[in-house]
């Protein structure tokens, strides 16, 4: 999973100044729903060491643990909640179906990997089950 996401930063790292023409931002997406976003301006992206990326811009500049994150696009990002599974904004017991239906018919919803395991399992409806009941 890391040689991946290397392998779409230093994509990132290539396609900067194409994305100047197209987007104003390159956003990190974390596995918790959280985002980093960062103006394409001046961008450059550097690697520390191979968990970590730095990201420099003209206006800023950040450190990103890449094991924390799912991917990466330009452009930005609506922020999504943990175990919004169907993306309604909400979490309830449409969201445990939306998990089951996605065990059930093999589909690849990243949504549906409600506890970043990697993996879509009853431990997802398990964990959507404590969302809603600590909720």
């Amino acid at each position: 999973m890391n040689i991946c996401k290397y392998i779409l930063l230093s994509l990132a790292i290539c396609v900067t100044m194409t994305a100047f023409a197209y987007e104003e931002t390159l956003t990190f997406v974390n596995s918790n729903g959280t985002t980093v976003a960062f103006s394409t301006e001046g961008l450059t992206i550097t690697f520390d060491d191979s968990s970590h990326a730095i990201v420099i811009n003209t206006e800023t500049t950040g450190t990103i643990d890449l094991a924390n994150v799912d991917y990466m696009c330009f452009g930005e990002v609506t922020s999504h909640i943990v175990g919004d599974v169907n993306s309604d904004n909400e979490v309830n017991i449409a969201d445990i179906n939306a998990v089951i239906n996605t065990i059930l018919s093999d589909d690849s919803n990243s949504l549906a990997d409600v506890n970043g395991d990697g993996e879509v399992n009853i431990a997802d409806i398990n964990a959507v089950i404590n969302i809603i009941l600590n909720n």
